[in-house]
């Protein structure tokens, strides 16, 4: 990013409110001094920064006073067109028409110049998505819930069946090509993940009267009051692993051939990384804790017993 860009950045990130010299070091991954240099600059030019010193100080711009629209470069306009490609991508997407008039809105702002441009580099370059085909018709809902903060009552289908549960819906992402929704369960005491396309009802309700457990967060990966996991990799269970977007960066370099998977969690995750350690067959090899130890060793039995002739 050239200077002058960059300028043109400051001011606008300072039309949302006042920020630190650290904040905006740290958004265009530049020196405190540069940016110092940047507001003297902008000040030179007219532009009314306010600087404000002391703990609760920053840098701010006068009431009143903001940008006129501006032209997208072509690199804005990549930046813009691929996001939302990407998400037009997924099986089931919010706000249908609303993602089809900011596409018309795009090609509007999109100067006539960087049409061509875009769209060849458009076809050179592309965020993979894995494709599914799936329904997510409460995913709106979902959505406007967490915002509000609303309680909801839901049937939700499981490895273990259908289950009604009571949540608060509060944060929804999309991985590997599906959408997650994160809520507190009221009935199991915790924060749980919920595949959004499974879902098969969802109803807005009053806050329980008398709630089982403090709405805290689940204790993070990593929290030390979690057991440690150990697991040994090879070459070919390093490969695998790299690509799991949350273990992938816990793999530390044993020797040439082989990794250790270290990091903690919560043992209500054991299920899933049983499973998943099962996939690697020979590749993997649990080290701590026992239970996991003994966990996939049972999963384990129980193919082989499938298995044995009668």
């Amino acid at each position: 990013m050239n200077r002058i860009d960059r300028l043109t950045a400051i001011i606008l990130l300072l039309q949302g409110g006042k920020r630190t010299a650290s904040e905006i070091a740290r958004r265009f991954e530049v020196s405190r001094r540069t940016v110092f240099r940047d507001i003297e600059a902008l000040g030179e030019m007219g532009v009314p920064v306010v600087a404000e010193a002391g703990t609760n100080g920053g840098y701010s711009l006068m009431p009143g006073y903001s940008l006129t629209p501006l032209q997208l470069t072509a690199r804005e306009t990549l930046l813009l067109r691929l996001a939302l490609s990407s998400v037009t991508q997924l099986a089931d997407t919010p706000f249908k028409q609303e993602r089809e008039s900011l596409l018309a809105k795009i090609q509007v702002l999109i100067p006539a110049q960087h049409h061509q441009d875009t769209e060849q580099l458009l076809q050179s370059v592309q965020l993979d998505v894995p494709q599914r085909k799936y329904a997510t018709p409460f995913i709106e809902q979902l959505l406007d819930s967490t915002r509000a903060e609303q309680w909801l009552s839901v049937s939700y289908r499981s490895e273990r069946g259908t289950s009604r549960q009571t949540i608060l819906p509060r944060r929804l992402y999309s991985a590997g090509g599906f959408w997650y929704c994160e809520a507190y369960s009221q009935e199991r005491r915790e924060q749980r993940t919920y595949r959004v396309d499974r879902f098969t009802s969802v109803s807005i309700i009053q806050a329980p009267e008398q709630r089982s457990a403090p709405l805290s967060p689940q204790l993070p990966y990593g929290h030390p009051s979690h057991p440690e996991v150990r697991i040994r990799l090879t070459a070919r269970g390093i490969l695998v692993m790299e690509r799991d977007p949350h273990l992938g960066d816990m793999i530390q370099p044993l020797d040439e051939d082989n990794g250790l998977l270290c990091f903690r969690c919560p043992p209500t995750e054991y299920n899933w990384l049983a499973r998943t350690l099962l996939s690697l067959g020979p590749d993997a090899e649990i080290l701590a804790p026992d239970t996991l130890r003994n966990l996939v060793r049972q999963m384990a039995q129980e193919i082989t017993n499938r298995y044995t002739p009668q």
